[in-house]
């Protein structure tokens, strides 16, 4: 559950915020859900080495949600300008 917050994050965060803030939050979000995801592994019959490895597939889609919502900004704004 706590790997909504980057993926989601990361796509209203690209889509509303200043780019240098976004950032930020952004790695904000993907820390403390690759920390909840290692620390909770055992918690859910899985190992520490799970909870990494799935932080380590978060971690590009994580990134790929915050360029989605940067270029639906651009999107948007370009239309803005042309109407």
């Amino acid at each position: 559950m706590s790997a909504i917050l980057p993926l989601l994050g990361g796509l209203l965060l690209g889509r509303f915020a200043h780019l240098r803030l976004a950032l930020g939050i952004q790695v904000a979000f993907y820390a403390a859900a690759a920390a909840a995801l290692i620390a909770t592994a055992p918690s859910h019959g899985a190992s520490y080495t799970d909870g990494v490895l799935l932080s380590l597939v978060l971690a590009p889609l994580s990134a790929l949600t915050f360029f989605i919502g940067w270029r639906w900004r651009r999107h948007a704004q370009r239309g803005a300008q042309h109407a």
